[in-house]
């Protein structure tokens, strides 16, 4: 068997040519075989499916795309529904993450205190004022 040596990467599989030489070409994503509900799995195109030989198949096709270069495994089951953002949680949305990134440098500030290796002095410095 030419394919018994060749390894092919996830949503590729073994070819071999009308001369008898092995190469690895994309996975159909229909031809993969049948999952189980709970081999179910989220992209990142919030799109679910049917296992990850469909996910990486269905990667390889767009090879060579921004689709493709942006679509991998999110987690594992169906995916859930998103709802978009609301303009008050946009707007929201810098004050928030100013907030969790000083709570950050706060729990980073404590830990510092017993040994200097987390924050250099110009960050220390910066953080010393809050926490106190």
């Amino acid at each position: 068997d030419p394919c018994r040596n060749l390894h092919c990467k996830r949503g590729k599989v073994c070819h071999v040519d009308e001369q008898g030489k092995p190469s690895c070409i994309c996975q159909d994503p229909a031809a993969c075989p049948s999952t189980k509900d709970y081999e179910r799995v989220c992209g990142t195109d919030n799109k679910t499916y049917d296992g990850t030989c469909q996910l990486f198949g269905t990667k390889c096709q767009l090879e060579g795309t921004k689709t493709g270069r942006q679509l991998h495994l999110d987690y594992m089951g169906s995916c859930k529904y998103i709802p978009h953002c609301t303009d008050y949680e946009v707007d929201q949305f810098p004050l928030r993450m100013r907030d969790w990134l000083k709570n950050i440098l706060m729990q980073y500030y404590e830990r510092d205190l017993d040994n200097s290796e987390f924050l250099t002095e110009k960050q220390r410095s910066k953080v010393s004022n809050p926490f106190q």
